[in-house]
């Protein structure tokens, strides 16, 4: 029966017992619970004293008629009219509120007994009891649940767990509070980056009502989720939605204990909004005005300045609430204080280098997301997977398998008289169910450092489980093997590699490749990438030789065509771990080489549309034509030694000259395309010295030809 009480009728309830224990009367009867729901400062009392029934009229009424006992009772006893308010109290509400009862289902169960100590003294106070009961079941009657802001919104007080918890954030919980709780101006807008906890602050917000861990004004509150789509969702005709959200604004106002709640309140500025009709900010605008309706927001600092910023008498009604993303030791108390329900849901011990892991990593390789939301999900994530991984290798399942092997066994034995082995045979069943019962006891599925790497491995394709010294063997054979007579150079760039994977340094490794023409420049930065098996962005830096060029890489910018079109570095953003080429580097505007001064410097570069891309797990390339040193500058008078700025050319890791091919290269080179041709015939035909291997490729073929002819 106690289920369908909340904690504001429990309340009554206790209130009715202190009542009867102050005026030392032997029972908990009718006036009691009257005089405990006037006391009880809500829309019902309010109603009640508009009748001239106050709390302090009807006790001296009470004092009069009944007087104050000698003596206080040790024992609660409820009257047989009482209980009969109560279960009828408990009948109409199992009708109406889902079996859930509240002060006015009391007091209406009360003046349909029509009878008892308070029915007497309400009449006595020339209370109209037929209007009050009338006015209080109109208002009753109408069944909550059937109303259209039921149908389309959701009630977040009966989804939110209440054994969860929200941690951290207890100053904007306070914030949201005090901005409900204010006269006008009482609508908060939650304004955050994406993931770091906005709904959930408000379904903490629900969750302390339910608790009764609010101030009376909120108690009888009901936060209602609103969906745009479901309030734009059905509406055919020309004034229909206007139709239905101004029905939804009037119930609101008139139940009084209803809080909207709009998440991404920010599609609310043009919904609804088609030729000849206001969209549903101008509808609302009024109302949240007037302090009538209470209203909580929530939307991400980019969609408020696209849509909310820009409308100011919108703005104006809203109190802006900051939603500040959690730093490390925050999110680290927010992991460990949700740890327990993770542990309880998926029967994995959760240790403090777990947590102290997953908040590392995931913020050294997860960019595009937010605490605390990253770091949870990173941690579900691992929590499934090892779950998965042990369900399939449950010890379990073969230790009892061995246990009904032994117990087989023994009954062989004695069945046979062989008290000897069946008793080894008992003691053996006996170890193994001790091993079952340590492992029930203690739960074996704990979290490894290798499984948090392999879950932000696959969320964010960032190669970081694999044996860094194979991979660099392997990158070593396949250079050597492939790229012909650049010794020194393939030394000088695996050099690199090892560095860098030494160091922690968040920067891109940057390597500018200069030669002459033809001698393997790029063809060995597509080796790396088949090698490494990193995704290659190459770039032909003789397509962006113009001013505007920039907008390929980072977008278009706001209010020129194009806008929000693709650009070349989302794919890194999707993918972070690449290779970029800039092929030939020296042909590119000076505008586009300047724009790779940050990535070098700080290893993140900021979009058209303001996002943040980082290059920390990217390796970027450069070839040029130009004979590059590292004081000198460009030494080659053929090409303008003014291309590259001295602040590039300081920020890039190593400069790696290629040296012009010789004749044995030339010849090694000819052997592996094919052993049968007159090496001294393509040498003397080639300008193999000036034009490289690309030179000797075109003799090749041309030699080929002819034979076939």
């Amino acid at each position: 029966m106690f289920d369908n009480f909340n904690f504001e009728v429990a309340g009554i309830f206790k209130k009715c017992e202190k009542e009867m224990e102050d005026l030392k009367h032997p029972y908990v009867g009718s006036e009691h619970l009257l005089l405990a729901i006037l006391a009880n400062n809500d829309k019902l009392s309010k109603t009640l004293n508009g009748y001239g029934i106050t709390y302090n009229r009807f006790k001296k009424e009470l004092i009069d008629v009944v007087g104050v006992g000698s003596k206080k009772s040790d024992i609660k006893l409820y009257t047989p009219l009482l209980k009969r308010v109560i279960e009828g109290a408990l009948s109409d509400a199992k009708e109406e509120n889902n079996g859930l009862v509240t002060p006015t289902h009391l007091f209406l169960a009360l003046l349909e007994e029509s009878e008892g100590i308070a029915i007497r003294i309400l009449i006595s106070l020339d209370v109209n009891l037929d209007k009050l009961y009338k006015e209080l079941r109109s208002k009753n009657s109408q069944n909550k649940e059937k109303l259209t802001i039921y149908e389309i919104g959701r009630n977040l007080n009966k989804e939110v767990n209440l054994k969860e918890k929200i941690v951290g954030r207890e100053k904007e919980i306070t914030l949201l509070i005090e901005t409900l709780l204010r006269k006008n101006k009482n609508n908060p807008l939650l304004v955050g980056k994406a993931g770091t906890g906005k709904t959930a602050i408000v379904e903490e917000l629900a969750r302390r009502i339910e608790l009764g861990k609010v101030t009376n004004e909120l108690l009888n509150k009901k936060i209602i989720m609103l969906e745009m789509s479901s309030l734009v969702a059905g509406t055919k005709y020309r004034g229909e939605f206007e139709e239905r959200l101004n029905k939804i604004i009037e119930e609101v106002i008139n139940e009084e204990d209803i809080i909207l709640f709009v998440d991404e309140i920010h599609t609310l500025v043009n919904a609804g909004g088609a030729e000849g009709a206001i969209d549903a900010s101008n509808i609302l605008k009024p109302y949240l005005a007037r302090g009538k309706l209470k209203c909580i927001g929530a939307t991400t600092t980019e969609e408020f300045d696209k849509f909310i910023a820009k409308d100011k008498a919108l703005e104006r009604r809203f109190q802006k609430i900051f939603i500040q993303e959690p730093n490390e030791a925050d999110t680290e108390f927010i992991l460990k204080s949700i740890k327990k329900e993770y542990e309880d849901h998926h029967h994995i011990t959760i240790t403090s280098k777990n947590i102290k892991d997953i908040i590392s990593l995931a913020n050294k390789y997860i960019y595009n997301k937010n605490n605390p939301d990253k770091c949870i999900d990173v941690l579900d994530s691992v929590c499934a997977k090892v779950k998965l991984h042990n369900l399939t290798n449950n010890p379990l399942e073969k230790l009892n398998a061995e246990l009904e092997k032994v117990q087989k066994a023994k009954k062989e034995y004695i069945i046979k008289q062989d008290y000897v082995n069946a008793l080894k045979a008992k003691t053996q069943a006996d170890n193994i169910k001790n091993k079952i019962v340590l492992i029930k006891q203690k739960p074996q599925n704990k979290i490894m450092k290798s499984d948090i790497l392999k879950v932000i491995e696959n969320k964010t394709n960032i190669p970081i489980l694999e044996n860094k010294a194979k991979i660099f063997n392997k990158l070593r054979k396949d250079l050597n093997k492939t790229i012909i007579g650049q010794k020194k150079a393939v030394d000088k760039i695996l050099l690199n590699f090892k560095r860098k994977q030494k160091s922690n340094n968040l920067k891109p490794m940057s390597l500018l490749l200069s030669g002459p023409t033809g001698v393997g420049k790029t063809y060995t930065v597509k080796t790396i990438a088949k090698s490494l098996n990193i995704n290659l962005i190459r770039l032909d830096m003789s397509e962006y030789n113009l001013d505007t060029s920039v907008n390929k890489l980072i977008g278009v910018s706001a209010g020129y065509v194009g806008y929000n079109d693709d650009y070349i570095f989302k794919q890194v953003k999707d993918n972070p771990y690449s290779l970029i080429l800039l092929d030939e580097i020296e042909k590119a505007c000076p505008k586009v080489i300047n724009l790779f001064l940050q990535i070098l410097d700080e290893g993140w570069i900021t979009t058209s549309d303001n996002e943040k891309i980082k290059f920390d797990n990217t390796l970027i390339f450069m070839t040029s034509n130009a004979n590059v040193q590292n004081t000198m500058g460009f030494s080659n008078t053929a090409v303008d030694n003014n291309f590259l700025s001295k602040e590039i050319i300081s920020r890039i890791d190593d400069i790696i000259s290629y040296e012009p091919i010789d004749k044995q290269t030339a010849k090694k080179y000819i052997n592996l395309k094919n052993k049968d041709l007159d090496e001294e015939a393509i040498l003397t035909k080639s300008n193999y010295q000036k034009y490289g291997f690309r030179e000797l490729d075109r003799t090749i073929k041309a030699l080929e030809v002819s034979k076939v002819k």
